[in-house]
């Protein structure tokens, strides 16, 4: 159980963990409560302003609930906030500063060199278009690694944006929703051209930045056409370990990039080669010797060591030991993160003998979509929530408390009750009726497949189905027992099961069950009965079916899911051996 302490001022809350002791000043915690009148319930934005808040916030008293909760009351508001330690433990600031050398990489971001030529990462399109695991791990990679391929997309026009609509949208420039990697005999940009580019960032000239840019072939009917890509991250480290003074260089002084290659046309901007955030962490490259206007903002003294320094970059840049090369082929498209990857798009090469003349063919259209986009269409990226992957016991309880918290306020499927309402009124029915726990979870969680789009959404104007109860199974099968694991996995075959053995279970449907049920296989044969009841699970399966059912009274008072959180996490160190 965890403890809490104040200290004499009361402006600084102690909280002692399995993991340690963790400090929250009154403020940052007044402003971090999660109450209906601080939060919106559907998307866990604020409802009050800073300013609303008194400046002479204290802690009046703090202390560990019976559950679990961390009880807090502030003055002068006289306002009690209740707290999830492991919430709090997840968000804990209380550490070491300053620690970490300048160009530090967060967890989740490898750099690499030639070596990942053999496991270049890759999605296939069709996969990537159910969504759940396959879109969210590709995304990570990119993620991870700054770019991937798809490969067995359709070849036809406008496939470009089939892949953009997996993750984003599109971010319209001067060369319009997409552009064509091609030759002309008098371009705007060399990157029309035939020539042999360095590689590079794209649009330093652009404030933001373009971050990922998708290019899809089309055809390819010329030779060559080799795409090249190397981290941009890994040269900036690799620059960094070799000469520690050259890399502050071309982190603490701009850049000037410029572009005017078109009437009307004029783009800069000023920012440095290697950008950190405040904290030391490298967050984005911006190297393109093509845009690279005069550098004027490093003093005197400092100039030819900068330039020594840039030098130096580019020089690792076009070692061969730093770079993967492969050709895209009709219906693959290549993803890229800007920010971090340094590449140079497929070129077909110049008819011989014949300067100024176009190129044989056009290989590849591309286009710029907003990767700031990705939490919103469901994927894996900076802007993103950490990567399922990365969850520990410790932290699954917050992760899906903030679910609840964020996107429990979203519509259920047509339904007269939202997302969060139908799950928590399957707990708390089964909590009245003295359920066991493990039915308990199950029905709190059953549903947890729908609530980002990462794992699957549902509407009535579906016509397949997105299965999320595997989505859903998939986050919780590292932490939770079997039982609670089933409940969610099958709660959808439970249906389909009820339905062909039970007839009258059809009349507890309502009519978005019926749509779905019709999307997911109607109900089951004998054979997938005699299958499915071999389940050792089978009856808390079904049990959690019929509060699956239940859940969808309008106005039903329920607690919240902190009330359920200690119950969560009994559960959780049961299956990863914590409970000791």
């Amino acid at each position: 159980m965890p403890s809490v302490a104040t200290d004499p001022s009361g402006t600084i809350l102690t909280l002692e963990t399995a993991t340690g002791l963790h400090r929250f000043h009154a403020i940052w915690l007044r402003d971090n409560a999660q109450d209906a009148e601080t939060r919106a319930a559907g998307n866990g934005q604020r409802l009050i302003a800073l300013r609303d808040i008194p400046a002479e916030t204290r802690i009046a008293a703090a202390e560990t609930a019976p559950d679990g909760a961390v009880q807090v009351r502030f003055d002068p508001e006289g306002k009690a906030v209740r707290f999830d330690p492991a919430w709090l433990e997840a968000h804990a600031y209380d550490r070491h500063a300053g620690s970490a050398a300048r160009g530090w990489l967060p967890d989740g971001v490898e750099p690499w060199d030639a070596g990942l030529m053999d496991a270049v990462p890759c999605g296939d399109f069709a996969l990537l278009q159910q969504g759940g695991a396959p879109l969210r791990d590709w995304l990570g990679q990119i993620v991870r690694y700054g770019f991937a391929k798809v490969v067995n997309a359709p070849v036809e026009p406008g496939a470009l944006f089939r892949i953009v609509d997996l993750f984003g949208y599109v971010r319209e420039t001067n060369y319009g929703r997409h552009f064509e990697v091609r030759t002309e005999v008098n371009p705007t940009n060399l990157a029309f051209t035939g020539l042999g580019l360095q590689a590079h960032t794209d649009n330093p000239y652009r404030d933001p930045v373009p971050t990922i840019q998708v290019l899809y072939c089309l055809e390819s009917s010329a030779a060559g056409g080799e795409n090249m890509v190397i981290d941009g991250f890994s040269a900036a480290l690799r620059l960094r370990e070799e000469n520690p003074e050259g890399f502050d260089l071309l982190a603490d002084h701009c850049a000037r990039f410029e572009y005017a290659g078109e009437t009307g046309v004029c783009l800069t901007s000023r920012r440095p080669m290697v950008e950190l955030a405040p904290d030391g962490e490298l967050i984005g490259i911006r190297f393109n010797n093509r845009s690279c206007a005069a550098i004027t903002d490093v003093p005197f003294d400092k100039m030819e060591a900068y330039y020594a320094a840039y030098r130096r970059l580019g020089e690792i840049i076009d070692d061969t030991a730093m770079e993967v090369t492969f050709r895209l082929n009709p219906g693959e498209a290549f993803v890229v993160d800007n920010t971090l990857a340094c590449c140079t798009p497929a070129r077909a090469i110049p008819v011989k003998g014949r300067a100024g003349c176009k190129v044989a063919t056009r290989t590849r259209t591309g286009c710029v979509p907003l990767f700031t986009q990705c939490a919103a269409r469901g994927a894996g990226g900076r802007s993103m929530r950490p990567e399922i992957d990365d969850l520990t016991a410790e932290t699954i309880v917050a992760f899906i408390g903030s679910i609840f918290d964020r996107r429990g306020g979203e519509e259920y499927l047509g339904e007269r009750v939202t997302m969060g309402e139908h799950m928590l009124q399957g707990a708390t029915i089964a909590e009245r009726n003295g359920q066991p726990e493990e039915i308990i979870v199950g029905a709190l969680l059953h549903d947890i497949g729908h609530f980002t789009s990462e794992f699957g959404t549902f509407t009535m104007d579906d016509t397949e189905d997105r299965h999320h109860e595997d989505a859903g199974a998939e986050v919780l099968e590292r932490f939770f027992p079997s039982v609670v694991t089933d409940c969610c996995r099958y709660h959808v075959a439970a249906k389909r099961y009820l339905c062909a053995t039970r007839p009258e279970y059809f009349k507890r449907l309502s009519e978005a069950s019926i749509h779905s049920l019709s999307l997911q296989g109607g109900p089951m044969s004998p054979d997938e009965v005699a299958v499915f009841e071999k389940n050792p699970n089978l009856k808390e399966i079904i049990a959690v079916r019929y509060l699956d059912e239940a859940g969808k009274v309008a106005g039903m008072e329920t607690p919240d899911f902190w009330h359920f959180a200690p119950m969560v996490q009994r559960l959780v160190d049961i299956r990863c051996g914590r409970d000791a």
